[in-house]
């Protein structure tokens, strides 16, 4: 048995004896066909300032050239890129080549949600300021 597979039956077992307020997310949230440790890690994954930062530009401009997005956070590419495969590893982040450069866009699952994310955070952001 591997860590994965350990990881596996805790998350099971875990999932079998959860108290009544995750079950409730579970059956009335998740309609019981998405799993609550994943987008709880998803959310996580959107939590850190960089990578809200790279989600918020990818939403704003579509596609963008890692170079690109490298420049607007003033860091190197290759620093970029752990926050980058964080995003995808979370689903929340597709990749293609283009020649030789990496082009990043939100993936389908984040395009249904991450710009309203945004327009949310900006709503208010603007009833805080007025």
């Amino acid at each position: 048995m591997n860590d994965r597979d350990v990881k596996t039956e805790e998350s099971t077992g875990a999932a079998e004896n959860r108290p009544e307020g995750y079950e409730r997310v579970e059956s009335e949230l998740l309609n019981d066909a998405l799993d609550l440790d994943r987008e709880a890690e998803r959310l996580k994954a959107m939590g850190e300032p960089t990578r809200f930062t790279l989600l918020y530009l990818l939403s704003r401009e579509g596609q963008i050239e890692s170079g690109e997005l490298a420049t607007a956070l003033d860091r190197r590419q290759n620093d970029l890129y752990h926050h980058l495969n964080t995003l995808e590893d979370a689903g929340l982040v597709g990749k293609f080549r283009n020649g030789k450069t990496r082009v990043y866009e939100l993936s389908p699952l984040a395009e249904a949600f991450v710009p309203q994310l945004f327009e949310a955070v900006n709503e208010r952001a603007e009833a805080v300021s007025s």
